[in-house]
């Protein structure tokens, strides 16, 4: 029979490979069913024996040595297994911090603890109100912070709040950080790092929790993006973003968990800035204006969006998608924009450019029909032109505009049919000076083969050129066939 002492040696020894985050089940040696636990057994057992008659206990060969210190840090568990805190011996378990998920605990240094048979490194920690005190083996840990109110800060993951606490690994409810650090990808278009960099700073405390709370609640008007995980949770990251060739910055972006997926899948989705302006707006941010994408298409004519409230920070000049909420105006250093939802994304667009215009009937104005590219559920291109051209009556108007984010298409009615006639567009896709908007124009020219017949810009050029990014451009869209018909010239 084995003595007590024996026994409680035994024990350590399990409980080491336990401290490790690896029991004998995960390892794949399942109890009493695997050969290779029998032998491992086995062996632990006459060791165990050996060292019980020939060696002092377990506690007398425990040495401590510091092996980093560093300035008072804060760390936080990182699983939602078993982690111990150990006594100064090593041979008692003082706490399991499973139960204290929100428990702060600080450290000045890391130590390295060696026994007979095994060494790891570990922190020495201690709670703020000293309750708990010990050992803990580093691979359990992560440099976090617990704030009330459920919100948990992690510096080392670029995280600068979240409401909901890291735990490693890729399983549903878990954190895969591998994209954590990656570059942010909702920021697209031309970035100006002088401008940019007002949106680099970190946000107070104060608004991180606001944004977090506002997200916390159920608010069927977001952008379907910022509802995208179901509010199973959100946080703040500083992403860095490309400003040109080998030169970056960083900015907070909001990301979404979404709950939805078969592992764990943070989403990143908006800009800090946006959703801060959002959650600061009366009523909680509902809409001044909610639109039927079955009924009007609204769109930013001329194509520009903006992730922030600057058109000079950056600017997208390819806008597409319908804009279907209007949650306030006045956003941006000249209160010229709109903040919307603009298919599914939170984005600001210029208040002058938003254009609204019927997608059941065309629109007669001044003498030009006029309907717009249509975003309706279940609605065929084909058939969608086919209904607005039926309804168009030649003898009122010889004269139509096809209208798109980008500009527009005009067509001419002659011996009983609808022509192409010319394109207006704000093809900016690249950047310009000063973030100049250009009007582009040219003729459209019919052209066929074997398998079908089309229209297409030839030769197109340059007419009007606007000065920033946030410039009113949808008067051009009412300009007179005189206008444009001289530049066919």
């Amino acid at each position: 029979m084995l003595s007590k002492s024996t026994i409680n040696y035994f024990q350590l020894i399990l409980e080491q490979f336990e401290v490790l985050g690896t029991t004998y089940k995960e390892r794949g040696i399942i109890v009493y069913k695997s050969l290779t636990f029998a032998i491992t057994l086995a062996s632990l057992l006459t060791a165990s024996i050996f060292c019980s008659q020939t060696a002092p206990s377990a506690a007398a060969k425990v040495t401590i040595t510091t092996n980093k210190t560093f300035k008072k840090t804060s760390f936080l568990p990182n699983t939602n297994k078993n982690v111990y805190v150990w006594n100064a011996k090593y041979n008692r378990k003082l706490h399991n911090l499973k139960n204290y998920p929100r428990t702060n605990l600080y450290a000045t240094k890391r130590v390295t603890i060696k026994t007979r048979n095994y060494f790891g490194s570990y922190y020495d920690v201690q709670s703020a109100n000293k309750k708990i005190k010990g050992y803990v083996w580093h691979g359990q840990l992560i440099q976090g912070k617990y704030y009330k109110g459920g919100f948990y800060r992690y510096p080392t993951l670029n995280v600068l709040l979240a409401n909901r606490r890291y735990v490693k690994g890729n399983k549903p409810g878990y954190w895969d950080a591998s994209g954590i650090y990656s570059y942010a990808n909702r920021i697209n278009g031309t970035i100006n790092k002088e401008h940019l960099q007002a949106f680099t700073k970190t946000p107070s405390f104060s608004d991180q929790k606001k944004v977090l709370t506002y997200l916390e609640k159920d608010r069927p008007y977001l952008p379907k993006m910022l509802n995208y995980g179901n509010h199973n949770g959100a946080r703040i990251v500083m992403r860095r973003t490309k400003t040109k060739a080998g030169q970056s910055v960083r900015v907070p972006m909001i990301d979404i968990l979404n709950d939805r997926a078969t592992g764990n899948n943070w989403e990143e989705i908006n800009s800090f800035a946006s959703v801060l302006d959002l959650a600061k707006l009366p009523n909680g941010g509902k809409p001044i204006a909610t639109y039927d994408v079955n009924k009007t298409s609204v769109i930013p004519f001329g194509g520009r969006q903006f992730d922030f409230p600057d058109p000079n920070a950056e600017f997208s000049a390819a806008a597409n998608g319908p804009i279907t909420h209007i949650y306030g105006n006045d956003f941006g250093p000249d209160h010229n924009l709109s903040l919307v939802d603009q298919d599914r994304w939170l984005r600001y667009v210029p208040t002058s450019n938003i254009l609204k215009l019927s997608n059941t009937q065309p629109t007669f104005k001044d003498g030009i029909w006029y309907y717009p590219a249509t975003f309706q559920n279940n609605v065929s291109y084909g058939k969608y032109d086919q209904k607005m051209l039926g309804q168009m009556n030649p003898s009122k108007s010889q004269y139509y505009r096809y209208v798109t984010t980008l500009g527009f298409y005009q067509y001419h009615y002659e011996n009983g049919k609808w022509h192409g006639q010319y394109q207006a567009m704000f093809f900016s896709n690249q950047p310009t000076p000063n973030g100049q908007v250009i009007l582009t124009f040219a003729k459209l020219v019919t052209k066929s083969d074997a398998y079908d017949t089309w229209v297409a810009p030839e030769n197109p050029h340059d007419i009007h050129t606007f000065s920033g990014n946030d410039a009113t451009v949808l008067p051009y869209l009412y300009k007179p066939v005189s206008y444009y018909d001289a530049f066919t010239k």
